[in-house]
């Protein structure tokens, strides 16, 4: 089967869109988690529009055309890299919840923000993966 996959360019379209809807949301939860505020408190000014439904949905809309565009050199090896990177991600966040189980810690997260993490860390291990693969060649 082949996937029918997007221009390039769209990675740029799809993180453009992920960190400009995701980043004034995160920031707030991230200084209420800090500083240990309610949720409903807003610290930074933001207008409660910014932490709608709809905000999160473009959110991820954004991060799916950054999964299904290509990359500018695609072979089997950078599908592998591609591969390997979301391998690592699954394993990190099954340790992560076999230690949240295991030490019987009750936090008390969205679902949304583990997702978030998720591909946040999928993120950084591609691009390391890709960067620390070509520049050894």
């Amino acid at each position: 089967m082949k996937f029918q996959f997007l221009p390039h360019y769209f990675k740029y379209i799809g993180l453009i869109l992920y960190f400009s809807f995701g980043l004034g949301s995160g920031l707030q939860a991230f200084i209420n988690g800090f500083y240990g505020l309610p949720e409903d408190i807003k610290t930074l000014g933001i207008h409660p529009i910014f932490f709608s439904e709809k905000f999160d949905l473009i959110q991820y809309f954004g991060i799916f055309i950054y999964a299904f565009s290509k990359d500018k050199i695609i072979d089997e090896f950078m599908i592998y890299r591609r591969l390997e990177s979301m391998y690592i991600t699954f394993l990190a966040s099954l340790v992560f919840i076999f230690l949240r189980l295991l030490f019987n810690i009750d936090w008390q997260i969205d679902a949304s923000y583990f997702f978030e993490t998720q591909i946040l860390l999928f993120l950084i291990i591609n691009k390391c993966r890709k960067h620390f693969s070509l520049s050894s060649f």
